[in-house]
């Protein structure tokens, strides 16, 4: 994935502009290289910024760092953490309202998040610090140390805002402190170490409570409840030039109080591009905490919605604020509130499907792109920094429901789409939809996309939408290097599963490895259904090779609870693998050497032959 788009997805973790601060000429140089990675500005002193273009140069550190904290940008310093402590404390105001600050030695060793780590995004722009320098970050939230996702966390993964601080930190209390925590919303958000709770489910054991919901609800009072409200809601909005932005954001909060919306659920001020300009919809907008989105006569009036000659005549389309609101909310939108006019304002509520695009540009996004990710093991650890990156850039992750799970923790901030087995096609013409609606879009598979995964299918169907194939580490190459070193010479792989294949043609294949005396990496080998292909499969290599052949069982290859055993090829028909297992057949060069598996590579016998030669 490139630098820019690397660039762009970590400023979109953190608020406002980077500014990097540094005070020796080491520093400067870090300030540089992370200012060209992550884009920003690097302030240094006077005297370590002669010659660069693209500088701030500054004479007292005590008026530049906190001259950039208070106008807003996320700041970055490469000095002790004293200094910034000393310098901000003054200027110190809520989690809701400062931006992120983060301190850096200046080997780039350690990133430290100070403000903002969960609300401004320091946790994960100093992660993304850490792995552009090698270094680590030290990351001190007592949720993000105990694995747990906080609750702002959750409300980043929804798209949600809290409303009621105070309720949210006596929340987030009881679930650092071990009591256990529910979300109730109407869907499960498969949020790990949380219980899903249906609307009016009692809460059983639970001791604390999310409740999400667009609705203005009244938080029960069973136990202590925060409510977090989805940013699901476009208001498409009309009016009389120079409506005062006082009018349009009363007319947006009473279309919301008349269908019983919480107006915090508003995340997008929708109109027509005749009033891109006008000030009265950019003000209200900025003081709803909402995106603007603007769109063309030609698109609003393509949708033909309920109008008049009159508003036509003024903007172009028989109709603004309903169209307005559907567009905003995106493809599968449902209208929650009808046009309603309030003095000089129209307002409209729209519903989106799923969550919002609150980052897109207010005059529609650029080129969508669709890239096919391979995740390994579904674990941070086997994920490679290609495909870490991919993620980090994308806008949606979509995918089979087990393997979307493994990485939202890893990017709460993202917005995913899941299903289940079996709704492969379904998923790459989903995935293809959205990118040619401007979105940013990760497909991904376990193991490597390439790999039985999700790139051919797609591929197969992209037409003119951009494709990327990010690979990932195999089920093969994971199992392989837990049983030691059978794949040091040729191999292949073979999927015993013939929902895809015929019977006859996987035998065909096992018959023609078997005989070649190929490694054979068997994937999805059996299952309840599956029994007798895979005994009939062990049938036809035992055929070929003799009874002691060495064979390795990997099961959840590369996972914290991976079982790994190196049997006899005797053994393999009664070693009770299933779906979630890997074996490697070994072939007459394999051995088990101080218990590990290893197919020798022929250098002896190279060795040998060298040592024959006469001189």
């Amino acid at each position: 994935m490139d630098t820019a788009s690397l660039t762009r997805d970590d400023l979109e973790h953190s608020r406002g502009n980077i500014s990097f601060f540094s005070l020796t000429a080491g520093g400067a140089l870090l300030a540089l290289r992370l200012r060209e990675r992550f884009g920003g500005t690097a302030h240094l002193p006077r005297c370590h910024s002669l010659g660069c273009e693209r500088c701030a140069p500054f004479d007292a550190i005590a008026d530049a760092l906190p001259a950039r904290f208070l106008a807003g940008d996320t700041v970055v310093a490469i000095m002790a953490a004293g200094i910034v402590f000393r310098l901000l404390s003054p200027h110190l105001g809520d989690k809701l309202s400062d931006p992120a600050v983060i301190v850096l030695d200046e080997e780039g060793r350690f990133a430290t998040p100070l403000l903002g780590g969960h609300a401004a995004g320091a946790n994960r722009l100093a992660e993304a610090i850490a792995d552009f320098l090698g270094g680590e970050a030290v990351i001190t939230t007592s949720s993000d140390v105990q694995g747990l996702t906080a609750p702002d966390e959750v409300a980043r993964l929804l798209g949600a805002r809290p409303a009621d601080r105070l309720e949210l930190r006596r929340v987030t209390s009881l679930l650092v402190n071990g009591d256990a925590v529910c979300i109730e919303a109407e869907e499960d958000p498969g949020v790990a170490g949380y219980r899903w709770l249906a609307p009016g489910e009692s809460a059983g054991e639970c001791r604390g409570r999310l409740l999400v919901s667009h609705a203005a609800v009244q938080s029960p009072d069973d136990i202590p409840t925060a409510r977090l409200v989805p940013r699901r809601v476009a208001a498409g909005v009309g009016c009389k030039r120079g409506t005062g932005a006082r009018e349009i954001i009363e007319a947006v909060q009473a279309a919301c109080v008349q269908n019983g919306v919480d107006p915090l659920a508003v995340g997008v001020i929708a109109s027509v591009s005749l009033k891109r300009d006008e000030a009265g919809i950019i003000e209200a907008a900025a003081a709803l905490g909402a995106r603007l989105a603007f769109y063309d006569a030609e698109e609003l009036e393509a949708l033909e919605r309920p109008g008049s000659e009159f508003v036509r005549e003024q903007t172009g389309t028989p109709a603004v604020s309903e169209p307005a609101a559907l567009l905003a909310a995106g493809p599968g939108a449902s209208l929650l509130a009808g046009k309603t006019a309030s003095g000089p304002v129209t307002a409209a509520l729209a519903l989106a499907s799923g969550s919002l695009d609150l980052t897109a540009p207010a005059d529609g996004g650029g080129e969508g792109s669709v890239t096919v990710v391979g995740l390994g093991a579904g674990t941070r650890a086997s994920l490679t920094a290609r495909a870490a990156a991919a993620l980090r850039c994308a806008d949606t992750i979509i995918g089979y429901r087990t393997y979307v799970r493994q990485v939202q923790g890893m990017f709460p901030q993202k917005d995913f789409i899941s299903g289940s087995m079996g709704a492969e096609l379904e998923r790459c013409r989903e995935a293809l939809e959205l990118a040619r609606s401007g979105r940013r879009v990760a497909l991904v598979s376990s193991g490597d996309a390439g790999v039985y995964g999700m790139a051919g299918p797609l591929l197969e169907m992209a037409g003119e939408v951009p494709v990327e194939v990010v690979p990932g580490v195999t089920a093969a190459q994971l199992a392989a290097a837990s049983l030691g070193a059978p794949l040091m010479n040729d191999y292949v792989t073979v999927s015993l599963s013939d929902l895809l294949t015929p019977r006859d043609e996987v035998l065909r294949r096992v018959e023609a490895a078997a005989a070649a005396d190929l490694v054979i990496c068997l994937y999805n080998p059996t299952s309840r259904k599956r029994q007798p292909l895979f005994l009939e499969s062990c049938a036809i290599i035992a055929a070929h090779r003799p009874g002691d052949t060495v064979v390795g069982l990997v099961r959840k290859a590369g996972a914290p609870d991976e079982e790994a055993a190196v049997i006899t090829l005797d053994e393999l028909p009664g070693s009770g693998v299933d779906m979630r297992s890997v074996i490697i057949v070994g072939n007459s060069k394999t051995r088990v050497m101080d218990g590990r598996m290893v197919t020798t590579r022929g250098y002896e016998k190279k060795s040998e032959r060298n040592e024959a030669r006469p001189a």
